[in-house]
């Protein structure tokens, strides 16, 4: 029995060394900072290493420092604008997350690398807030390319073989466009062909109408 509460011992401490790794990373993925005095932002991306053209999002987790309790109800009174460097702003409504009191999500797809910028407005117990975070070292990681990751990688067109693709396309292309007048008058015979058959078939239809 001391044997087996041994080996039972190391294995919880085992799980609990191996849980507080993967929390410290989650938090070195993430800034940490306290807005308006008393509430705490943990604030990155869903998914991390976050990549180019992959479903991803938001991810915001408040607490009140005061009373080290999760702050919910904020998907009502605040709202994230993200900003891909130097381009266009859009804002995102915050979700709840499933589960998980003062986690929330705002999900969008990264559509460049780089680095990203996301700014919380609205307010929080009646005081406004406007807050920015930024990816960047020391914070949380700019977004990936798509080939970075990518295995195994895509390979690049070759120029020349896409142009001979494109003149064998084009070849055809004026083949179908020459035997045009050919296939026109097939499809017309076939229409002509398919009326006829309605129409005797309409005319047997009625003569057994009028037999009955």
């Amino acid at each position: 029995m001391t044997g087996f509460k041994g080996w039972k011992l190391l294995g919880i401490g085992a799980a609990l060394v191996l849980g507080l790794g993967l929390f410290a990373g989650t938090g070195l993925a993430h800034e940490r900072r306290v807005v308006a005095g008393k509430y705490q932002f943990v604030v990155g991306f869903l998914q991390e290493p976050p990549v180019q053209g992959q479903l991803n999002g938001v991810d915001l987790r408040v607490t009140n420092i005061e009373t080290n309790q999760p702050v919910t109800g904020l998907e009502k009174t605040l709202k994230v604008r993200v900003r891909a460097g130097g381009g266009p702003e859009k804002e995102f409504e915050l979700e709840p997350r499933f589960n998980m009191p003062g986690a929330y999500a705002a999900y969008f797809i990264p559509g460049r690398p780089g680095g990203y910028v996301f700014t919380f407005v609205g307010t929080i117990d009646g005081q406004p807030i406007n807050e920015t975070f930024q990816s960047g070292p020391g914070r949380f990681e700019d977004v990936a390319p798509l080939e970075e990751l990518t295995f195994p990688p895509v390979k690049a067109l070759d120029p020349t073989q896409v142009e001979q693709t494109a003149s064998e396309l084009g070849r055809r292309i004026s083949d179908l466009e020459a035997a045009g007048g050919r296939l026109t008058a097939l499809a017309a015979a076939g229409a002509v062909l398919g009326l006829v058959g309605t129409g005797l078939g309409l005319a047997g239809l009625l003569g057994l109408g009028r037999r009955g």
